[in-house]
């Protein structure tokens, strides 16, 4: 199977949602590809982005980890105003969730795109009304 990415914009919620297809990362090459795909698809908004990230499709291994959490929180805060993300296997999530704490990335991960969905709407209207947001905060 090829390495594909797919990001489409989803204009009734504003939001753009990121899909991978056996995008398998396994070192910092891997990463380095992903990155400049993500970077690539992502600069072509004339501005950040509300963004949910479908993680089946993306595999991230152990040997990769790291360096995709360093790369990921780098790319979120360049290209995003908040991101939640659905999907996943174990290992994925894991590092998903480890490089939020270690590189200050948001996490939230939940089980399907409308839950994502529905967190992300509700962290809009919390800032609309000057509340703490949701973002950074985990929910499976």
């Amino acid at each position: 199977m090829a390495w594909k990415m797919q990001f489409d914009y989803d204009e009734a919620h504003d939001v753009v949602t990121a899909s991978f297809e056996d995008c398998i990362l396994n070192n910092s090459l891997d990463v380095a590809r992903w990155r400049t795909e993500v970077e690539g698809y992502l600069s072509r908004y004339p501005a950040k982005v509300d963004l949910l990230i479908n993680l089946d499709g993306l595999v991230v291994k152990y040997t990769a980890g790291r360096v995709f959490g360093r790369e990921r929180a780098e790319v979120l805060s360049r290209y995003t105003r908040r991101s939640f993300r659905f999907g996943g296997d174990e290992m994925t999530k894991m590092f998903v969730s480890t490089s939020g704490v270690i590189n200050g990335a948001a996490v939230n991960v939940y089980r399907s795109r409308e839950d994502a969905l529905q967190a992300l709407l509700e962290d809009r209207r919390l800032e609309a009304e000057g509340k703490p947001s949701l973002v950074g905060k985990k929910a499976v």
